[in-house]
């Protein structure tokens, strides 16, 4: 499950990157308005990266619930520097559409992306691993 869990994250993550550099490159976003989509020119892409990000936070918060399941320190620890970084991103980005599109809060919103979807990814890999190894050890006599 925690496999489907992190293929599905990694997917929305994609997905987030996607809807974030279309309102990056094309949607004028007002400013002190965050949450009045229909005064951007593209209310529709912004209100879908919002409702992406907010799943993409729920999941994350599953996959630590999963993950400390397993008792794999490593494993636990990943996710909740994910989890961590999650919030970080939607904080940040808040703070770009509120404040005028500082260019430093949009570093601070990729940065954060980029490391979740890093952890992620190595936590799909290393979940295999994890499950494979599991599963020479069941099935040797």
């Amino acid at each position: 499950m925690l496999k489907i869990l992190l293929a599905a994250e990694i997917v929305l993550l994609f997905i987030q990157f996607w809807l974030g550099m279309t309102i990056n490159l094309f949607v004028s976003l007002p400013m002190n308005t965050p949450f009045n989509f229909s005064a951007y020119s593209g209310g529709y892409e912004f209100l879908a990266h919002v409702i992406t990000g907010l799943s993409v936070l729920l999941i994350a918060g599953v996959i630590l619930s999963y993950g400390s399941r397993l008792k794999n320190n490593f494993v636990s620890g990943l996710a909740i520097a994910a989890l961590v970084f999650a919030f970080i991103a939607p904080a940040t980005g808040y703070a770009f559409a509120l404040g005028g599109q500082d260019n430093s809060l949009s570093m601070a919103m990729a940065m954060s992306f980029l490391i979740v979807y890093t952890i992620y990814l190595s936590e799909f890999f290393m979940i295999q691993r994890i499950q494979t190894a599991f599963q020479t050890k069941v099935e040797a006599p």
